[in-house]
């Protein structure tokens, strides 16, 4: 299916479309004739980024908060608070990094779902 259409750029017949590219890259020791720009997006740490961003919230809310001669009471509400904090960017940082990457992630796919790749020119084209 993907033979059949030629290149409006050199009017070549061999083009292939980029998902089938992608499939064929992804086995091991095998050279990629994918362009970069078309290479699928790196997925990102975000839950060790928002509890590696969550430490110094959690510091910094346990020092200003706790006093050394305070009262048990008040000492219990600073871990209470602290502690919401912490769990509140570690988890909001995670799920509002992984909601980005999976937009990026469906515009991706979109795009090699529709276009084809000149073998000769590396020209894209639509389908």
């Amino acid at each position: 299916m993907a033979g059949k259409h030629t290149c409006p750029s050199c009017s070549a017949a061999d083009s292939k479309q980029i998902r089938e590219l992608v499939k064929e890259s992804v086995t091991p020791g095998s050279e990629s004739k994918l362009p970069t720009k078309y290479s699928p997006p790196k997925q990102p740490w975000a839950y060790l980024q928002g509890f590696l961003l969550a430490l110094p919230v959690n510091t910094g809310l346990m020092l200003s908060l706790a006093s050394p001669g305070g009262s048990e009471a008040s000492t219990a509400m600073a871990d209470l608070v602290s502690s919401a904090g912490f769990l509140g960017v570690w988890v909001g940082y995670g799920i509002w990094k992984t909601k980005a990457y999976t937009h990026k992630l469906d515009e991706w796919k979109s795009t090699i779902a529709s276009k084809l790749l000149c073998l000769r020119c590396g020209h894209t084209f639509e389908a």
